[in-house]
């Protein structure tokens, strides 16, 4: 019990009664199959019977059972439940906490129960993660007003009844959810910034800043990459005459005293892509200040590592470069040699990403051989066309070896669990 930690500029605690002094409200979801805490059940049954409107959205009560007499209470909204999947916990998390924002709530006390718990089984957890999450403000704003509180809500309480009932165990839940918090708004960061705010030499600096003191080792390689990496560096010609431009390659390394197993990573860091010489028309660009959210993401499970110190080694590198036009910059039919000798021609310079990716991918099949029990992963923004074919969720695709273990199959079951999708 106690103070478990800081993210997003909030202090997270864990609390033993729903109705302590230390916060001025009280927010509990709601809805069919959800476990209301006993205390407040027959209160928030009543409101519900002489306002039918809580059972669609969030009210915000006088309640004297609570300190600071407000109780938010946030459905999930019963007309999808049985249609509905993990995120009907998640969406209600987030709206009672941004209605408690608005209500003036300044240190909030989240009462988690088991949410659908025979549908959904880590519904409270996802529901903790989402309200976590419904605290961050994007960097750029933070950075405009450092000395201003953006979010009103300073404090978090977590409050469990009935779930996680082993001792210590709502603590290293809840701890768990701040490090991977931690870790998805360093990937927000990275990320979201707009193409100048985290050109390629201020997202290296960013990712060194965040790791600085952690059991992440960073190093940046901001000129002799170039030898090694020629594909990459056809990507980056035309941006290397300006110097927060100039490509470079982060190397990221976390190795606990002991493991079993060492996950690898590839990441995609173009930081704006322009589309090069076959340039983005019709309004195409926009947006693409994002296509470094491969690398961004990367980052982030190494904070999320950095926090929870697993017994897994994780090794990473991130192309970071701007594809940007200009009259140095690599054409379609030019010929170019892979760090592995293989010929390779352009035949569209926004297709950059695998140009961006190959060599480091060709290094990292090479390093996989020296380390113990590894798998790699590519994780980009690699093509529109996936997000045609699947929508505006997370692709997962094994090649032949990692089919066998089912590895995309994991992370959609993963994913499906925390209301965080992925299609295989």
């Amino acid at each position: 019990m106690g103070l478990i930690g800081e993210v997003n500029d909030v202090k997270v605690h864990v609390e033993n009664e729903v109705n302590s002094s230390e916060y001025d409200a009280v927010l509990v979801l709601s809805g069919e199959g959800v476990v209301l805490p006993q205390v407040l059940e027959d209160f928030i049954i009543a409101a519900q019977e002489f306002d039918a409107a809580l059972d669609k959205e969030v009210g915000v009560l006088r309640c004297p059972r609570v300190s600071g007499a407000r109780l938010v209470v946030s459905p999930l909204v019963p007309a999808l439940l049985q249609y509905a999947d993990v995120r009907t916990a998640r969406e209600a998390s987030v709206a009672g906490v941004k209605r408690a924002g608005r209500a003036g709530v300044r240190r909030l006390l989240l009462a988690l129960t088991p949410l659908c718990a025979a549908r959904w089984p880590r519904a409270s957890y996802a529901a903790l993660l989402a309200a976590l999450e419904a605290l961050y403000v994007p960097l750029q704003i933070r950075e405009w007003s450092p000395k201003k509180r953006l979010h009103p809500i300073e404090r978090l309480g977590v409050y469990c009844e009935g779930l996680w009932t082993g001792e210590g165990e709502v603590d290293r839940v809840v701890r768990e959810a701040v490090a991977v918090e931690a870790g998805l708004g360093l990937a927000r960061d990275l990320g979201g910034a707009d193409p100048e705010r985290m050109a390629p030499a201020r997202f290296a600096e960013f990712v060194e800043k965040a790791f600085a003191g952690s059991a992440v080792r960073v190093r940046v390689d901001r000129d002799s990459w170039r030898e090694r990496y020629p594909l990459m560096a056809a990507v980056s010609r035309a941006a290397d005459h300006i110097d927060e431009h100039r490509g470079c390659v982060v190397y990221l390394e976390y190795e606990p005293e002991t493991y079993e197993e060492t996950l690898m990573f590839v990441g995609k860091g173009v930081t704006y892509d322009t589309g090069g010489a076959d340039v983005k028309t019709g309004g195409a660009m926009s947006g693409m200040s994002r296509d470094k959210c491969g690398a961004a993401n990367i980052a982030g499970l190494f904070k999320v590592c950095a926090g929870l110190r697993p017994a897994v080694k994780l090794v990473g590198v991130l192309g970071v470069v701007r594809n940007s036009v200009g009259s140095r910059g690599y054409v379609s039919d030019e010929l170019l040699v892979s760090r592995g000798r293989l010929a390779v021609r352009v035949g569209n310079t926004d297709a950059e990403g695998r140009m961006v990716m190959a060599d480091l991918l060709h290094e990292m099949a090479e390093r996989a051989a020296l380390e113990r029990a590894p798998h790699v992963f590519t994780v980009a923004t690699l093509t529109g066309h996936a997000a045609r074919a699947m929508g505006p969720y997370t692709a997962a695709m094994d090649n032949h070896v990692a089919r066998h273990s089912g590895y995309a199959h994991k992370l959609a079951a993963a994913g499906e669990d925390l209301g965080d999708m992925v299609r295989t």
